[in-house]
């Protein structure tokens, strides 16, 4: 294999990753196969269902093609690349000499990849003219949809009824990745696939987290972390399988707030429902960094929640001074607090974050806040643990 035909093999390969798995440079450019055939697969929003059969079907087949592209370019010695003919197949490379053996294994096995390659060109049309007689009856799509229908081998009022609701404004659509979607209606869960799309009836469906998983994405900072979790799809509906949803815990409170059933939780997965509660772990982990306040024994409970006892104390000891070690206005500088402990970390936190506007999140951590009771202006750096 010469430097033009390493060359070519690595510039295909990243190109059927980007046709399979299309990056954010791709979508936005267009260059996807939902895009470029757009026409033909009409609009989502008018016929969900349709949208996606059409789509699955044309995914499959654009997908069965790459090889035998690869092939085809690659019969035609790929003359935009090469530099020089290359060897054939029963000669040996004098540079890098092989066995008669290896040489024959090579030519055989080049020749089987041909002939799967031009296999599967002519089987997956077959197999899509197979789902399409009947009005796509036998397609994956509809024989699940069937499952769910009164009426047996029917579909179209259960495809119908989802269309109409997909077309309301409180569905809830979030992209998992390039090739996943996952949509919840008023009644029905339903996650995109490249190949499939899966769907589950609330009315009689379970739904409970597998998993949560934790990226630092920073690796000078420990607190810039990313949460991913896994909820199981459960539909109990005979013949219906299973699927997964893997979304960013941040997105799990709009999920949850959508689907009337509940997520169950098991005690021992610990996640981030939402912005404040990762702020709240930030918020505390900082506050552990500060010194200790020295105080007499609290007896009372936290003033906000009632339940926890108070453990923080805000104490000034910030220097006033911005990023560029200016010092401050006398507006912008923190000043004392003479209240005694009455609050949680935790509370102390959520309030916090209240007071922050929702635009600026990734340097909340940096901003001021007042006391809940004085009113006296205060920086994480000013709360410590008593």
């Amino acid at each position: 294999m010469d430097e033009s035909e390493l060359l070519f093999n690595l510039f295909y390969f990243l190109l059927c990753m980007c046709v399979i798995y299309p990056p954010e440079e791709f979508q936005r450019l267009g260059f996807t196969i939902e895009q470029l055939f757009s026409r033909f697969l009409g609009e989502e929003y008018l016929d969900f269902v349709g949208y996606h059969i059409r789509r699955t079907s044309l995914n499959l087949f654009v997908h069965s093609c790459l090889p035998v592209t690869y092939f085809l370019i690659h019969r035609l010695k790929f003359s935009v690349f090469a530099t020089q003919q290359p060897l054939e197949y029963n000669e040996l490379d004098p540079d890098f000499p092989m066995p008669q053996e290896a040489v024959a294994f090579k030519t055989l096995t080049w020749k089987m990849a041909q002939h799967f390659s031009v296999l599967a060109v002519l089987a997956v049309p077959a197999l899509i003219f197979n789902w399409h007689q009947r009005n796509w009856r036998r397609h994956p799509i509809n024989k699940t949809l069937a499952k769910y229908s009164n009426t047996p081998d029917s579909y179209s009022a259960v495809s119908s009824d989802i269309g109409t609701e997909f077309r309301r404004q409180d569905v809830y659509k979030r992209k998992l990745n390039s090739i996943s979607t996952v949509i919840a209606t008023e009644n029905w869960i339903i996650k995109t696939t490249m190949y499939n799309v899966n769907f589950a009836h609330q009315s009689n469906t379970t739904l409970s987290v597998a998993k949560a998983e934790t990226y630092n994405i920073s690796q000078h900072d420990q607190n810039d972390t990313l949460q991913m979790i896994s909820i199981i799809v459960r539909p109990m509906r005979q013949g219906v399988a299973d699927f997964h949803i893997r979304i960013n815990a941040l997105e799990f409170r709009s999920l949850e707030d959508r689907v009337r059933r509940p997520i169950a939780i098991p005690s021992n997965i610990q996640f981030h429902r939402s912005v404040i509660d990762r702020f709240v772990d930030v918020f505390r982990a900082q506050v552990a960094l500060n010194p200790i306040f020295n105080s007499e024994p609290i007896t009372d409970k936290c003033f906000a929640c009632m339940l926890a006892e108070p453990n923080i104390k805000i104490n000034k000891q910030c220097a006033d001074l911005n990023r560029a070690g200016a010092p401050l206005t006398d507006e912008a500088c923190c000043s004392n607090c003479y209240c005694r402990p009455m609050w949680c970390v935790e509370c102390l936190a959520r309030w916090f974050a209240a007071r922050q506007s929702d635009v600026d999140r990734e340097v909340w951590l940096e901003q001021k806040c007042t006391c809940p009771m004085c009113r006296a202006k205060f920086c994480v750096l000013d709360v410590s643990y008593i």
